[in-house]
């Protein structure tokens, strides 16, 4: 349908464009906005209740941490040339 830069949604080319209904590409816009008003209110949300319970996010942020880190940096278990050597 289209694609977005920035705040702009860039119409596809000439050839798949014609083959989208003109109300299709304003649908398409409509939904960008749309998505972009939603995460825009969840992200203040979010920001006004860290302000508000700073201790719960903080631990929240290290627990997030913690699991992050145990699965991107986990040991494998050596292979069983690796243990005969």
């Amino acid at each position: 349908m289209g694609e977005v830069r920035g705040i702009q949604v860039q119409v596809p080319a000439p050839e798949i464009r014609d083959s989208v209904s003109e109300r299709g590409i304003h649908a398409f816009g409509e939904g960008v906005a749309a998505g972009r008003e939603w995460a825009r209110r969840a992200t203040q949300r979010t920001l006004d209740w860290i302000e508000g319970h700073p201790g719960q996010a903080l631990l929240i942020a290290v627990g997030a941490g913690f699991v992050l880190g145990g699965l991107l940096f986990r040991r494998r278990a050596p292979t069983e040339e690796e243990v005969r050597d």
